[in-house]
């Protein structure tokens, strides 16, 4: 099953609610209040999830398996929280 993120939920509803009846995304001071905190928390989940695939193929070229095991088990943790 293919879940979304609560934030990016949260990022569309307030796109939609934003889009005019010609399709125009009109973004004012308070869609950029609401906005703002949700593309922090993205940049957060994308920065973590790709540190820790990073992290995951070093180890793993280092032959430290065990460490590896750990990392992918902090990305399944990560991917099953992004898919709610």
């Amino acid at each position: 099953m293919i879940g979304i993120h609560p934030v990016h939920r949260k990022l569309a509803e307030i796109a939609y609610m934003s889009t005019d009846k010609h399709g125009n995304l009109i973004i004012g001071w308070t869609e950029l209040q609401l906005i703002m905190p949700l593309l922090r928390r993205n940049l957060e989940l994308v920065r973590r999830l790709d540190e820790l695939k990073e992290l995951a193929f070093t180890v793993q070229c280092a032959g430290q398996d065990e460490w590896v095991q750990d990392i992918c088990k902090q990305i399944e943790e990560l991917v099953a929280e992004l898919a709610i």
